[in-house]
């Protein structure tokens, strides 16, 4: 019988349903879990030990130093000095160096610039004074985003529908930075496995779409032989900079004239890439544990076409049953603009696949 001294493992920071399936799709591994969250019973608090505590409280820290192997993350906003302080004692993926790049969006955007990475032209806004100057730069066609803590459409907004004083008092006077909008034909993701020891592993580029600066439903694969390679380069270049072990992943906005312009990054496991669950045969998440537990991915391959649904404020009553589709619910409570769960579609044919997605969308949402 195997006892638990012989497991590895993990602890996690953050509690929520990126952490739960990460668990879940790693039961097969001989793993532990110990999740460390602020909130009252999060979704992996079913399926791991869950230590209810803020990320940057020092007797939990310490007990995952004293217990685990590895700590990871399921969002970026864990304080990095949480991750400094556990980095001292034992290994964090990704480094607390990664996290703090990603979660600023000018250090984002600058690190972008530095390997050539396209991106939106873009201002910082550290006053009234400097976000009139970079409206008078890009014009009012812009977008004025906080630096810090913006996601799902978060702290951002659109300039030609205020001016400078209301939009610099809305957004609360934070750091930020203004971009131009970016006329593009559609939305692009990039997931990249980086193991400790070997080189980085691609799944499809997948197109998304989002509702309300949340996404709402992803499509794989995107095929295109060419924009994949290049996103690819993109991917390595900035995990060749970090340092990078995990999955990261970076959102692009394709143009009108084809070319790729990277938006953000995350480095997560992330939303656009739920339907590897069932669409891939091993999920982004057991692919994210195996690269930071330094087990081997022989390779990652993909089940015909997918499609992942985000159910976002109300669970429908009604889910149409198929054994083409399969409903994630994550246990939270309903809220406007949360995200409640997912429903994953596949089929090996295209079109099939966007009927089954037409289908879904108009008996559900």
């Amino acid at each position: 019988m195997e006892t638990l001294e012989n497991k590895m493992r993990i602890g996690i920071l953050g509690g929520g349903q990126l952490a739960m399936m990460m668990i879940q799709m790693s039961a097969k591994h001989n793993i532990d879990f110990i999740v460390v969250d602020p909130s009252d019973n999060p979704p992996a608090s079913k399926y791991a030990q869950c230590i209810k505590s803020d990320y940057n409280d020092k007797d939990s820290l310490d007990r995952l130093i004293n217990e685990c192997d590895i700590v990871t993350i399921d969002f970026e906003n864990v304080p990095s000095e949480a991750l400094k302080y556990l980095e001292n004692k034992i290994s964090v993926y990704p480094s607390s160096y990664a996290v703090e790049i990603c979660q600023d969006r000018l250090k984002e955007k600058k690190i972008f610039n530095k390997h050539n990475i396209p991106t939106t032209e873009f201002h910082t806004v550290n006053s009234i004074s400097d976000l009139s100057l970079a409206i008078s730069i890009l014009g009012t066609d812009s977008i004025l985003k906080s630096r810090r803590l913006g996601y799902d459409g978060k702290n951002q907004i659109t300039i030609n529908k205020y001016s400078a004083e209301e939009a610099w008092l809305l957004s609360g006077e934070a750091e930020a930075i203004l971009e131009k909008k970016v006329d593009f034909k559609t939305e692009l993701s990039i997931i990249g496995v980086c193991p400790k020891s070997s080189e980085t592993i691609f799944y499809p580029l997948v197109e998304n779409f989002h509702r309300d600066g949340i996404l709402n439903l992803s499509i794989a694969p995107y095929n295109n032989t060419k924009l994949q390679k290049l996103a690819e380069s993109y991917h390595n270049k900035i995990t060749k900079e970090l340092n990078y072990t995990g999955v990261l992943v970076i959102e692009f906005f394709l143009d009108k004239s084809g070319s790729l312009i990277a938006n953000e990054m995350a480095p997560r496991v992330h939303n656009s890439g739920h339907w590897t669950n069932e669409g891939a045969n091993i999920s982004q998440f057991e692919a994210h544990v195996m690269a930071i537990a330094d087990i081997n991915i022989k390779n990652i391959s993909i089940n015909g076409n997918s499609a992942m649904l985000n159910i976002i404020s109300k669970m429908p009553e009604n889910i149409l049953i198929n054994n083409n589709y399969k409903l994630y619910d994550y246990g939270k409570s309903e809220r406007l603009n949360r995200k409640l769960g997912h429903i994953t579609v596949n089929n090996n044919d295209k079109k099939d696949l966007m009927k089954d997605v037409e289908k879904i969308s108009k008996s559900v949402f």
